[in-house]
């Protein structure tokens, strides 16, 4: 919370030698709590715009700023009848730090200013009106500028809450992402213990199967958890890390060809790594080694990802996109096409032997 006037200060001492010394700390300090509000160098905002504007109208000036103070200069995060976002501070930092800019630029002109204190005491911003000529500032304006002031105050509180409250929910979703992928671990355990138990080679091979389903989950939720990207995730980087894991859970060599990394919006993570995890157990169940994952742009905004095989070949008149006659593992994979968008296909491996399932899909 922001406040017009600074809260009260604990005790002090009078040693003029204590106070000099103390100076370093509390700039750092307040320095702190300048860069809490992560608003330095940021882009405009109109609700703060509408404030200066005001502040110009009531005092009838052609120039009002809401500036903050950063270490070596003043940062207008609204600079209304000014160009420039930047102005040099003052040196001694118990000094108002626009007053020697003021004197330079406007010499013999006219300026008041409301400033704004973090809840610790620290002079973070200030609004200020300023005109070119010389005038005088009636005791009405006064107030009216104090509460513009507080309004601009109340709104950078709500921004700041508002900062923490996106922060906290990032690390809420984190840990939800790590409780649910250890929970997912959890199911596939069970159902491989229980393939040991079935009756059938059949049913083991079903429950196997499911295990592999949820273990390929917990391995996208393992990469939200990790990932510092706010929104989006290496796709190159979590591919890789997904075919490492498929060559060691299936035994199978699973090679990873692509371009240059790119990134995807999270929600695409999970669809793409299902679908790799499909087509490269149904390679390995039907066509061994080796497996090539490749994945590589194709136009603007469009990318290209392949599961090639050196097996057999595909059946005579197969359709991968066929909404019958396809097992269950094709029929998650059009599911997962589907959510990105895309096309899937089937074709003949280039090299000449062997099969290629291609998913064409945008990257938003």
């Amino acid at each position: 919370m922001l406040h017009l006037v600074p809260p009260t200060p604990g005790p002090t001492s009078h040693d003029p030698s204590s106070i000099l010394a103390s100076r370093p700390e509390i700039e750092a300090a307040r320095l702190a709590a300048v860069e809490a509000h992560g608003i330095l160098d940021t882009v405009a905002e109109p609700a703060f715009d509408r404030i200066t504007a005001m502040a110009a109208d009531l005092f009838d000036a052609p120039i009002a700023l809401l500036g903050f103070t950063g270490r070596s200069n003043v940062f207008f995060k609204s600079h209304h009848g000014l160009a420039a976002t930047h102005a040099p501070r003052g040196p001694d930092p118990s000094q108002p730090t626009l007053a020697p800019w003021i004197r330079s630029e406007f010499r013999f002109g006219f300026h008041s200013n409301v400033p704004l204190y973090s809840a610790d005491g620290h002079e973070i911003c200030m609004l200020c009106v300023i005109d070119r000529r010389p005038r005088r500032i009636e005791e009405q304006q006064t107030r009216r500028l104090r509460a513009l002031g507080g309004i601009a105050g109340d709104l950078l509180a709500m921004r700041l809450a508002a900062q923490r409250a996106l922060a906290q929910a990032d690390i809420t979703a984190s840990e939800v992402d790590h409780r649910a992928m250890n929970s997912l671990q959890f199911v596939a355990s069970l159902l491989q213990l229980q393939s040991r138990a079935a009756g059938t080679p059949e049913m083991t091979h079903q429950l196997r199967a499911a295990a592999n389903r949820v273990l390929a989950v917990a391995r996208v939720h393992r990469t939200f958890s990790t990932q510092e990207t706010a929104g989006r995730v290496p796709i190159m980087a979590h591919l890789r890390r997904l075919c490492e894991e498929l060559s060691t859970s299936v035994g199978s060599e699973i090679r990873l060809e692509g371009a240059d990394e790119v990134e995807v919006p999270k929600e695409q993570v999970l669809p793409i790594g299902l679908i790799v995890n499909e087509l490269a157990t149904n390679a390995r169940k039907h066509a061994g080694d080796p497996i090539l994952i490749t994945f590589h742009r194709v136009g603007a905004g469009e990318y290209e990802l392949c599961v090639l095989d050196e097996g057999p070949g595909l059946p005579k008149g197969f359709d991968a996109t066929a909404p019958s006659g396809s097992g269950l593992g094709m029929k998650v994979v059009n599911a997962l096409v589907a959510q990105l968008q895309g096309q899937l296909s089937a074709h003949p491996n280039p090299v000449g032997r062997g099969s290629c399932f291609k998913v064409m899909f945008p990257v938003g």
